[in-house]
């Protein structure tokens, strides 16, 4: 199930990020980088749950985490009609829909909070997700070169972003 997370996801939530973290090398952190308490995940789950231009959604598969997705909107005025998406899925759970589950509920909440522009990065060799990306209308603005330093390697990251027209909005 798809749905917002709350406080009482907390812990889960900061657990969830840091296995993930672990499990893939599509992700920003390095295994053990990310440093974030139940505490401050709960802070930043009430934050979020407060703009009106950012949420956090979870997958809850029998009462456990297992992905999740971070819409962080603009601040200043000037941008607050974007936010930029973190997606997280946990690999036992990849190719079973979830990943698109999570950007409905992306795109439903996009339209509620007038958001204009999604923007994302990901990685040129993740070709599942941009596979998934392009169904859900993003496109490429262009590459970011030697982006991310994974094992002894710069690896390029794509910029992409979907765009919302005034009406849908």
């Amino acid at each position: 199930m798809i749905r917002r997370a709350t406080l009482m996801d907390g812990k889960a939530l900061s657990d969830l990020m840091r296995r993930i973290d672990r499990e893939t090398k599509y992700m920003l952190y390095e295994p053990e980088e990310r440093v974030l308490s139940t505490e401050q995940a709960e802070a930043f789950i009430e934050k979020f749950g407060q703009a009106a231009n950012s949420d956090i959604f979870v997958v809850d598969v029998d009462e456990q985490l297992v992905g999740y997705v971070l819409v962080v909107g603009g601040e200043p005025s000037r941008i607050r009609h974007r936010a930029n998406l973190v997606i997280g899925l946990l690999d036992a759970y990849t190719g079973r829909g979830l990943g698109a589950g999570l950007l409905e509920a992306v795109d439903a909440f996009a339209i509620e909070a007038g958001l204009i522009r999604l923007e994302l990065t990901v990685r040129k060799d993740n070709l599942r997700a941009i596979e998934l990306y392009h169904k859900f209308g993003f496109n490429i603005e262009g590459t970011r070169i030697a982006s991310l330093f994974i094992d002894g390697e710069y690896v390029d990251e794509l910029a992409m972003s979907k765009i919302y027209t005034i009406e849908e909005s």
